[in-house]
């Protein structure tokens, strides 16, 4: 008697032998792939996957930084890199040839973005002429959005080359948008990032000698924008916020839960008589992890003479175990030895009744207080530029310890 197979076991045994004889995810390798943003804008990304250390790690490298990813996994042929600070996720399916699949941001209105990647070592390199970059977009500039509501001219920006690609970035009154990086064909230029907490793109052409373009973050409609050369970026920009005491003579108040669980406040003994840096952050924000390594810094170095640090995190979840992990994962990240305390969410609500009833205007995250020994705010520092943009950070390094070592004495 003859034996016959249906059609679905046929189908079934056929997939099932093509995934036996699939290659398998490499343990080990440096990916290039693409993120597609709002109006199918394309934008490029590169990371390093390690699936046999213990446990698997990664980074998204952007130029010559390399951006932790805090949680990597593999199940089979199934990719799952966890962004829990910043809610957010990769799911991806390896084919044999590459990942495709989509980065998730998890919100009330959660956004899913195509994504795809390959293994350097499967890509093909093709060779493509060199186009002559007769002005390369270098320098300082001030930045004009056209915004619905009118002209916003509160952001600038810096330029530099190196090697064959051009750096640079936009610098807004709350922090810079992170280093970003791209080849100039003509006077046509792409900048980007994709770091998982950020996907921004900076899509440039010069036409008459002058620079314009759109900026893309994620699924928001992308802005216009034009660039006008400066001689150098302003140390304060005119009409930007400012955020102040409502009442200078009054103590900064704050309480939070620890890690550990217990509730910490401003009157607790650790803090009397001492200088204190207070920092408003959350483990989602970029510019927050700038400014992380330097607070280290400075109390490794100053908290002998009196300073101490508490960073006051607002999280993008109320949940109190989701908020322990993310500010767990933050302070292995940073090696932070400072107190941590969770705040609530960045619900307007518990920001209002935390910090609008003491501060007039506060806007931007971070947002470092510096308070004397008396309990009073003597300077307050809003936003952070990160180290990828050179010359302005360092200059920001020399402030804080400027203002650190003028209380420590006092």
């Amino acid at each position: 008697m003859t034996k016959r197979f249906s059609l679905p076991l046929f189908l079934f045994l056929v997939a099932f032998l093509a995934t036996c004889q699939r290659t398998p995810v490499p343990r080990k390798s440096t990916w290039r792939g693409t993120v597609t943003l709002v109006e199918n804008k394309q934008l490029p990304f590169e990371m390093e996957l390690d699936f046999g250390a213990s446990p698997a790690k990664g980074h998204f490298l952007v130029g010559d930084e390399r951006t932790p990813i805090p949680e990597v996994y593999q199940y089979g042929d199934s990719v799952l890199l966890e962004i829990s600070e910043y809610g957010a996720a990769i799911r991806a399916t390896w084919d044999g040839e590459q990942l495709t699949g989509f980065f998730l941001r998890f919100r009330a209105d959660t956004t899913r973005f195509p994504i795809e990647a390959s293994p350097v070592e499967r890509m093909q390199q093709a060779v493509k002429a060199a186009q002559q970059t007769e002005v390369p977009l270098v320098g300082k500039f001030q930045v004009y959005f056209e915004k619905e509501n009118g002209m916003d001219s509160l952001t600038t920006a810096t330029f530099w080359v190196k090697n064959d690609s051009i750096y640079g970035t936009f610098i807004a009154p709350d922090g810079d948008y992170g280093l970003m990086v791209g080849k100039q064909e003509g006077d046509r230029l792409q900048l980007n990032r994709f770091t998982g907490w950020q996907a921004n793109v900076l899509d440039m052409k010069r036409e008459n000698g002058v620079w314009s373009g759109k900026y893309y973050a994620r699924s928001n409609p992308p802005i216009p924008f034009t660039l006008e050369p400066r001689v150098s970026l302003p140390k304060e920009i005119p009409g930007a916020r400012k955020t102040r005491m409502k009442n200078p003579n009054r103590p900064f108040a704050f309480w939070g839960v620890t890690i550990s669980g217990d509730t910490l406040t401003h009157l607790d003994e650790r803090f009397k008589g001492k200088v204190l840096l207070i920092d408003i952050m959350g483990t989602w924000c970029h510019n927050c992890m700038d400014a992380a390594p330097l607070l280290q810094q400075l109390y490794r170095e100053f908290g002998p003479q009196g300073l101490e640090i508490v960073g006051l995190s607002f999280e993008l979840s109320d949940d109190f175990a989701t908020a322990r992990k993310n500010l767990m994962l933050y302070q292995e990240r940073f090696g932070i030895t400072f107190s941590l305390l969770f705040c609530g969410t960045t619900e307007n609500e518990n920001v209002q009744r935390r910090l609008h009833s003491q501060v007039d205007d506060f806007f931007a995250y971070p947002t470092t207080f510096f308070v004397g020994r008396d309990g009073r705010v003597k300077y307050i520092h809003v936003g952070f530029k990160g180290p990828g943009i050179g010359e302005e950070y360092q200059q920001q390094v020399e402030e804080f310890y400027a203002k650190v070592r003028e209380l420590v004495k006092k």
